[in-house]
């Protein structure tokens, strides 16, 4: 699901690349997650907390930095900033998703009813569905982040002695791309579950009205020519034949 930023087929490529991902993001293949997994995370206990410096535990949970994040912790916002880098990397089309404030929107939006599923279902059954039944597990958005950022922290560290954040980017690339086929062992969640949410959000936070804290600068209407809420639609042309392109508009503006 990565992209090479030196793929021969240039700038039509990007943007096809960005729209069929936006398309297929809607389709979130959930994955499994074990039958019974309990729906709350379990208050934090004061050794459940991570020491600076040392790697996650299982059930420990890191401090929230002074950075003004409301969900991320410091160690989330260093891997999700990794992977959004990886995802939509800056190149001569324009910002990456990093640059366009996807972590921003991401966070935000895990902070709010979105993270909590506050206006999901989520009483069970919990059984496997088709990918066209929408969210199938028991743990909502916030939760699957927060255990699969820390699981892929452990294994990272396990397999290749870095957190996710400091490998190259050739292996960030081999890990998403385990992610992505769930061979990779995320405390219970579907590590491909954990893949396709952080892509739907990404390309979420992408193309995004640039009021949700996403798409900064309209970095992903402007790579696509999407006029926001601009209501002219179509291309100007002036008086002499030149066709100019009208700066796309956010709804907040």
């Amino acid at each position: 699901m990565t992209r090479d930023p030196d793929h021969p087929a240039g700038r039509a490529s990007r943007r096809g690349f960005l729209i069929g991902g936006a398309a297929s993001a809607l389709a979130l293949d959930a994955g499994t997650v074990e039958a019974q997994q309990a729906t709350s995370v379990a208050p934090q206990r004061p050794d459940a907390v991570v020491p600076p410096g040392c790697p996650p535990q299982p059930g420990q949970v890191p401090t929230r930095g002074p950075q003004g994040y409301r969900f991320l912790t410091n160690p989330e916002v260093e891997t999700l900033t990794a992977m959004a880098d990886r995802l939509i990397p800056a190149d001569d089309l324009g910002p990456g998703a990093v640059e366009a404030g996807v972590v921003t929107f991401i966070d935000r939006e895990l902070g709010g009813q979105f993270g909590a599923a506050a206006r999901w279902y989520m009483a069970g059954p919990w059984a496997e569905g088709a990918p066209s039944q929408g969210w199938q597990l028991a743990l909502t958005p916030a939760q699957i982040y927060r255990i699969g950022f820390l699981a892929l922290d452990r294994w990272c560290l396990g397999v290749n002695g870095k957190r996710f954040v400091d490998l190259g980017p050739a292996d960030q690339d081999a890990v998403l791309t385990l992610l992505e086929q769930g061979k990779i062992d995320l405390d219970g969640v579907s590590s491909a579950a954990f893949f396709q949410l952080v892509w739907q959000n990404v390309v979420e936070g992408y193309l995004a009205d640039p009021v949700y804290d996403g798409n900064r600068g309209m970095a992903g209407w402007r790579l696509l020519n999407f006029p926001g809420t601009n209501p002219a639609l179509t291309e100007a042309v002036a008086l002499n034949g030149e066709v100019y392109r009208i700066d796309p508009v956010s709804i907040g503006a």
